[in-house]
């Protein structure tokens, strides 16, 4: 954990686009398929979960201004607040009674029940759908590796990421996780070990994986603890969990997950390990010599935040952004979107809108201060041209030791 570093530190993000490429739905064909698991099971429709489904995506598509977009986070969202909407039952302290009930009326006619279970089921079609995909990628896995062992060779990459999947673990298996993995069926949190290996190559689950769930060994001090299973499968088997909830000081809670999904993600980062995974990209942040921003929507304001503090220094750590634009980059930026607005604000990537024209590194757009790049092509186009990623490099600024 020393200051002295004898290599440089790379810092690696991954969203949703470094995974769709390799078969992980995007969100709205995501949507599909769990609509069609939810709309098509009967425990489901005992409990009255479908109905609850179609209430909520009638209501988000006449509220929202583009009614054909409603994806499922955004259900997901609603039905677990409105679980809360249940007048508390008599005699509850007032730590545990929902502090906005008071205010608020539920006119949807959803009940608890219904809408415990369609966010259950949308827990388990995660699951099942994503441990599918990791079994049979639609491209194979070895130039990411490639990447990533090419990172070692002069640094210590850390790579967080947001993705449910192991496709990074397939790409390097050896790459510590906060887990010992020694074959045991599932494994405790390294809590003793976790800062000791500061400086090796790593890959943390922000929003957890579908190899983290609920131990299977009650009692054995592993309650509400994520634990990791090598074996995804034994993972999904405790993927829900009929336990109390997080409590939130409002006196609501959050139900528990193995994974972090829906629009509001704070909450849900109180069981171990995930505080320590945030400690550590924070400090992550801050000492990166370089960072990779790969496949991120840019839709988790939380990891923003961390992003723009380490983007705002005076002498920033490089950012190379990869993903895909149809069509390129727009440099006109005459209606940005959301993404691209958090692009340029957030993250500090001056290129396009009126910022200085960047210059051309074969199909890499440079900012004029050298401080940030975009590739445009797609995660695997990024990883095949090599050799346009080490002229790159070499034509961004390099951050002072």
């Amino acid at each position: 954990m020393g200051v002295v570093k004898s290599k440089r530190r790379v810092l690696v993000i991954l969203g949703a686009g470094a995974s769709i490429e390799y078969g992980i739905p995007a969100t709205q064909k995501f949507t599909d398929i769990i609509e069609t698991a939810i709309l098509g099971d009967r425990w489901v429709q005992n409990q009255k979960g479908d109905e609850a489904y179609r209430t909520i995506k009638r209501r988000l598509k006449r509220y929202l201004h583009d009614p054909g977009i409603v994806h499922f986070e955004q259900i997901y969202h609603c039905a677990h607040e409105l679980i809360h909407f249940s007048k508390p039952s008599k005699g509850i302290v007032d730590e545990y009674r929902p502090i906005l009930v008071p205010f608020l009326r539920d006119t949807s006619k959803t009940t608890k029940e219904g809408l415990r279970a369609l966010v259950k089921k949308v827990v388990e079609v995660i699951y099942n759908e994503v441990i599918a995909r990791c079994a049979t990628p639609a491209h194979s896995v070895a130039s990411f590796g490639e990447f990533l062992t090419a990172l070692e060779v002069t640094s210590i990459p850390r790579i967080y990421t947001t993705n449910y999947d192991d496709f990074a673990l397939q790409a390097k298996p050896d790459l510590y996780t906060g887990y010992d993995r020694k074959g045991a069926k599932e494994t405790i949190f390294d809590i003793e070990g976790f800062w000791q290996r500061w400086n090796e190559p790593s890959l943390f689950f922000l929003h957890g994986s579908v190899h983290m769930s609920y131990s299977h060994q009650l009692g054995q001090g592993r309650f509400a603890d994520l634990v990791w299973f090598d074996d995804a499968n034994e993972a999904r088997k405790s993927a829900t969990f009929n336990g109390s909830g997080l409590r939130k000081m409002d006196g609501t809670e959050v139900l528990r997950s193995p994974i972090v999904t829906g629009l509001e993600k704070l909450s849900r980062l109180q069981q171990r390990p995930l505080p320590y995974f945030y400690a550590a990209l924070t400090r992550d942040m801050m000492e990166a010599d370089i960072i990779y921003v790969i496949g991120a929507g840019l839709g988790d304001l939380h990891l923003n935040m961390l992003l723009a503090e380490a983007r705002s220094r005076p002498d920033p750590a490089p950012m190379l952004f990869v993903d895909w634009w149809d069509g390129g980059f727009d440099l006109d930026m005459e209606t940005p979107d959301r993404k691209s607005i958090e692009m340029l604000h957030a993250l500090r990537i001056n290129i396009g809108g009126d910022a200085p024209a960047p210059t051309r590194v074969d199909d890499w757009l440079v900012s004029a201060d050298g401080t940030s790049a975009i590739w445009s092509g797609g995660f695997q186009a990024f990883l095949r041209e090599t050799n346009q990623h080490a002229l790159v490099r070499v034509a961004l600024r390099t951050r002072k030791p």
